[in-house]
């Protein structure tokens, strides 16, 4: 918080010897670490899912946890609401247990947690984001599809890694929003 912040700087200042050491065992360091090898620095990403056409998450149940899920459950349902000049969002979720998020999927794909890093290295390959071995069934199916539709919703798009996915998904998923244009408009950093 912004208070918090201004009173680790106050105490530092006023201890210019002392050093602030801060570990959270069930925090966020996966999604810093994520960023940083994506950005080359440690970033907070805010999503705005009003402006999203296409969501896809990443084992994250956004609309039940973690910093303004609130915010982001208001913002989704919006878009659900099929009103005059409105589209409705589409929604993606890759999960390893059933969530909140995945209950109000539009397409959801069951997975061991060891397989959602090969899901994301085939989705960020299908919008030209390095490249990943060829899948294979069910699964490399879904993963091209997401990919097709990302592609079509360039800059309406957003993808979400969830906390417990290792560095390299919220890298993966970082570098996709970046290549689809996404920066600015539904991601925020």
């Amino acid at each position: 918080s912004p208070t918090l912040g201004a009173q680790i700087k106050d105490f530092l200042s006023r201890f210019p010897s002392a050093k602030w050491h801060q570990w959270e065992p069930a925090g966020r360091n996966n999604a810093r670490v994520g960023s940083k090898l994506a950005f080359g620095e440690f970033v907070d990403a805010h999503y705005d899912l009003e402006k999203a056409d296409i969501i896809v998450s990443l084992d994250a149940d956004f609309l039940a946890s973690g910093p303004g899920s609130l915010a982001l459950a208001r913002q989704f349902a919006s878009r659900r609401k099929v009103e005059e000049g409105h589209s409705m969002n589409r929604l993606y979720v890759a999960e390893t247990m059933p969530t909140s998020t995945g209950s109000r999927a539009d397409h959801r794909l069951g997975l061991k947690p060891s397989e959602i890093e090969s899901l994301a290295r085939q989705i960020a390959a299908g919008v030209g984001v390095g490249s990943a071995a060829a899948g294979s069934g069910d699964v490399a199916k879904w993963a091209a599809a997401v990919a097709k539709d990302l592609q079509a919703h360039r800059g309406t798009s957003v993808v979400i890694a969830g906390p417990a996915q290792p560095a390299a998904v919220h890298a993966l998923a970082h570098a996709m929003n970046q290549a689809l244009r996404n920066g600015g408009q539904t991601v925020h950093y």
